[in-house]
């Protein structure tokens, strides 16, 4: 007979498959303990093969079978019973005296001693002959007659123990066989301890690297592993809980003789299959695997004909994006415990060490590091790696997912004889082309940043690093140069990352060297030179005056940028010959304001004359600057404006740097 296997997948799911022999003569009663929280998922996935018959399907206590209307306080046991169950037939013996009758409820009364008074508690029994009372402290025995009642007592009383530890139960069925002896598959899986990896990576100088794998496995579960043959797979399968192990009576819906609502959904539930008698639990079996994991070929899976890399310590198959790991032999893993199985011990033949240094990860130190490359032929899931060298111990790190031929630094502890000081200089940025058309500038500049990497090394000996270096500036080109010694190499990029680039740099013993990295890209702009509004206007001016002409460029003695600053001081002399008039009103009315105030407090005739004369000179000039020279400047001023834009339309002219573009 097959041995009981179980398959244990990095998402927390156990699939179980249990090997029964079946008798031709005695039927075969199968229980198979479940936690309550977890026969939905039994049910979900419960199979049944080989040439065998079920003589009763799969039957189960359903999960909230404890379900119940009452609850009984530990420590007021008669107390809560009383209160809760009032209308319960009972008998109550009290001194030798039995009393049947209807459980009213609880009574309280108070009773004066010769200290503090005491407040002694009742039970309240209405019997034949009326209401009786059987105090608390007396009763001898509390029977409840009704046997409903009771088995609503005995749910209290598991849930109450479930609190200590959650109650178990059954999946039960009974086998039978035609045959002289037939063997039974039992499959199903449920919520287990997700299984962890653990590497073991040894490096030693003129050696091959060694690889050792450990799969940790936890059998959190009530039960024993008991001869069991531990499959551990790299894998996530979609998983779920459901309610199949419910017992649920769904709400109806009320519908009147006229009705007034259309009728609800019709909602029709997946029935649970089990395989017909006589088929072949191994097929099925991969036709099962194979629809879970789409396969490029038929393969069996698991245990079954497949070739398969064989170590001292497991077997291993690759199965699309699993890998699976199945012990040599058969285990016993007793409940609540946890073991460690060795999966594989390998030769990697591409793995060296390296110095690896970013800033963000270490601002002064580099990471000592292995080089790895996945060379095993399998795929590695994430798990902690404790590294030695030359048979030390050198640190731990984690061992990323990675498929076949694919290429990690694995950081395990940090270098104290590499420095790496970074300095980060001012972005510069310069126009290096300009084009006016059509009233619009445009503009490129070349933004232009430099990091120095400036890396002593205090070991006697030759080191590589691998420098990590985030792009500063957005999508630039890149180039960069190592100093050392006084003699400048161009220095090419080792590999491109997600936001940045790494070097490969080598520092002989003692020794120190600059790696600059210079990023440069162009920024291209578009500017309208003709906006609405004088203060926009003003600035783009401006701007045009300050990079063009006051920088002595190249467009400094163009005529058509030099006549449009004419223009614009020109309409800066309008605008503020228009504001002092509009100040020379102020001014004015003023002045009206103070002679009115004058005329009111009276004076002499003569002085009152003048200041009704200078009055109406104020007057006629306020008239004369409001109707006659605001308007005229204002006429000057549009015309200005409309010359200036559309000199600044009729600008053509275009230049690049050739040195600096």
């Amino acid at each position: 007979m097959n041995e009981n296997r179980v398959v244990i997948y990095s998402n927390g799911i156990a699939d179980f498959q249990r090997h029964y022999e079946v008798g031709a003569d005695t039927p075969l009663r199968v229980s198979i303990p479940v936690r309550q929280d977890h026969l939905a998922d039994v049910l979900a996935s419960f199979n049944v093969y080989g040439n065998v018959r079920l003589e009763s399907p799969p039957s189960f206590r359903p999960s909230n079978e404890l379900e119940g209307n009452i609850s009984i306080d530990p420590q007021n046991v008669l107390e809560c019973l009383a209160t809760s169950l009032s209308g319960a037939k009972v008998r109550v013996e009290q001194a030798g005296e039995a009393i049947e009758g209807t459980l009213v409820g609880l009574h309280q009364e108070d009773e004066a001693t010769a200290g503090e008074p005491i407040h002694p508690k009742s039970v309240i029994v209405l019997a034949e002959r009326g209401l009786r009372r059987c105090v608390i402290r007396e009763i001898d025995n509390f029977e409840f007659l009704d046997a409903d009642v009771q088995k609503e007592i005995d749910k209290a009383l598991q849930r109450n123990y479930q609190r200590i530890k959650p109650n178990s139960t059954f999946v039960e069925l009974v086998l039978s066989t035609s045959a002289k002896s037939a063997e039974a598959v039992l499959q199903y899986t449920l919520p287990a301890a997700a299984w962890k990896i653990s590497y073991r990576l040894r490096v030693a100088e003129n050696h091959a690297a060694e690889l050792q794998g450990f799969a940790i496995v936890d059998n959190n579960t009530d039960e024993d592993w008991t001869d069991f043959r531990v499959c551990v797979v790299t894998g996530e399968p979609i998983t779920f809980s459901t309610d199949l192990a419910e017992s649920k009576t769904p709400n109806r819906k009320h519908v009147n003789i006229v009705r007034e609502t259309a009728l609800g959904a019709v909602e029709v539930a997946a029935s649970m299959q089990i395989m017909e008698a006589g088929a072949d639990p191994k097929m099925a079996f991969l036709a099962r695997n194979e629809s879970r994991c789409r396969l490029e070929e038929p393969v069996a899976q698991l245990g079954y004909a497949l070739d398969s890399a064989e170590t001292a310590a497991a077997e291993i198959q690759e199965v699309g994006d699993f890998s699976i790991f199945e012990s040599e032999s058969s285990v016993t893993i007793p409940a609540k415990r946890s073991t460690v199985i060795p999966v594989f011990d390998v030769e990697v033949a591409d793995a060296k060490t390296v110095l690896y240094y970013k800033h963000e990860n270490h601002a002064v130190r580099p990471y000592r590091s292995i080089d790895f490359t996945n060379s095993v032929g399998f795929n590695l899931a994430r798990g902690v790696c404790t590294v030695f060298e030359e048979g030390a111990y050198a640190g731990s790190c984690i061992v990323p997912a990675l498929k076949p031929d694919e290429t990690r630094l694995l950081p395990h502890t940090l270098d104290t004889g590499v420095s790496v000081q970074l300095d980060r200089k001012r972005q510069r940025d310069k126009v290096v082309a300009l084009h006016l058309a059509e009233g619009f500038c445009y503009t490129s500049t070349r933004q232009r940043r430099e990091t120095d990497y400036h890396v002593r090394n205090s070991h006697d000996r030759q080191v590589e690093i691998a420098l990590d270096h985030p792009y500063v500036l957005s999508e630039p080109d890149i180039e960069a140069r190592v100093l050392h010694d006084g003699k400048e190499e161009q220095q090419s990029v080792a590999s491109k990352q997600a936001d940045g680039v790494r070097y490969s740099v080598s520092v002989a013993p003692k020794s120190e060297l600059t790696l600059t990295v210079v990023e440069q890209r162009i920024d291209q702009a578009k500017m309208d030179l003709v906006t609405t509004g004088t203060a926009a206007e003003d600035w783009k001016i401006k701007w045009i005056e300050q990079h063009l002409v006051q920088t002595n460029g190249p467009l400094a003695l163009d005529d058509g940028i030099r006549e449009c600053l004419g223009l614009h001081h020109d309409l800066q002399s309008k605008s503020r010959e228009i504001s002092d008039a509009v100040n020379e009103t102020e001014r004015l009315a003023a002045r009206q304001e103070r002679l009115r105030k004058n005329l009111k407090t009276g004076g002499q005739g003569e002085l009152t004359n003048r200041w009704r004369t200078e009055l109406d000179e104020a007057e006629q000039s306020i008239r004369r600057i409001e109707e006659e020279q605001i308007p005229a400047l204002r006429d000057e001023e549009t015309a200005l404006e409309s010359r200036l834009k559309n000199g600044l339309k009729s600008l053509s002219a275009e230049w690049t740097d050739e040195a600096g573009g």
